[in-house]
């Protein structure tokens, strides 16, 4: 028997926290962008990712993983048992369980995201100070506009940011949350890589999928159990779409 995901609810979810982390982004940027007007341009760029609080994205992250792993284990728990254990699909306990496996992976995740969204101010303060220049523009100008533009410049940017974002984080919550259910059964188990076929899925992925049923202990790659795996490397799943089904004797 072969066991899925929920498709319809993880998109579902992306869509929700796709919305929630661009208020989640520009509540991040908004120190910059008030002290943007205050100080000079170079400055500004030293300042940036101290600016940005990091409690901010944290509960953010953290949110993803402690609502999606606990309802995808609890899904899962329920597809694979007629009579499964409480324990088993106890909203509470998952949640506990990924509020544990997240304390720590949830600084290493914003740390990573704060870095990023350093690196995007940072080029849009040299992109706006270039543009200046071009016209004939001086620093004290440019300043003064600093605010509106960043303002301008960092909302367009949110809305792809703050998808890819929820897409990585969902996908590793849904993905986590099925396998530590699964694995939580005590069943003999088999795991599937499954792509999404969509157009520029990565070579490594169709290759995982190839592979077709693996032991559950199976590492794809260094870390890397299923899809959207935290232990893997970025590269990885960074926007990976693919998703993990089970095949059940």
């Amino acid at each position: 028997m072969r066991v899925a995901i929920d498709e319809r609810k993880k998109r579902s979810l992306i869509r929700f926290y796709w919305k929630q982390g661009r208020r989640v982004l520009h509540r991040l940027q908004q120190p910059v962008i008030d002290m943007a007007p205050e100080i000079e341009p170079e400055e500004l760029k030293r300042r940036v990712r101290y600016l940005m609080r990091p409690e901010v994205m944290s509960e953010y992250i953290s949110g993803i993983w402690v609502k999606g792993g606990s309802i995808f284990a609890v899904d899962m728990a329920k597809k694979l048992h007629r009579i499964p254990r409480k324990q088993e699909t106890s909203i509470d306990f998952w949640e506990d369980f990924f509020r544990r496996y997240t304390r720590e992976r949830t600084a290493g995740i914003t740390g990573e995201i704060l870095d990023g969204q350093a690196q995007a101010v940072n080029s849009i303060i040299d992109r706006l100070l270039e543009e200046g220049m071009q016209r004939g523009i001086g620093v004290p100008e440019v300043q003064r506009a600093m605010r509106q533009d960043l303002l301008d410049a960092l909302t367009e940017i949110n809305k792809y940011q703050a998808e890819r974002i929820a897409r990585t984080e969902m996908i590793g919550a849904s993905n986590t949350g099925s396998f530590e259910g699964a694995m939580e059964s005590g069943l003999d188990i088999r795991k599937i890589w499954s792509t999404s076929g969509l157009k520029g899925t990565r070579d490594s992925h169709l290759y995982y999928e190839s592979l077709k049923a693996v032991n559950m202990d199976y590492e794809y790659a260094p870390g890397l159990q299923y899809p959207g795996d935290p232990d893997g490397a970025p590269e990885e799943i960074i926007n990976c779409r693919c998703t993990q089904l089970y095949d059940v004797d």
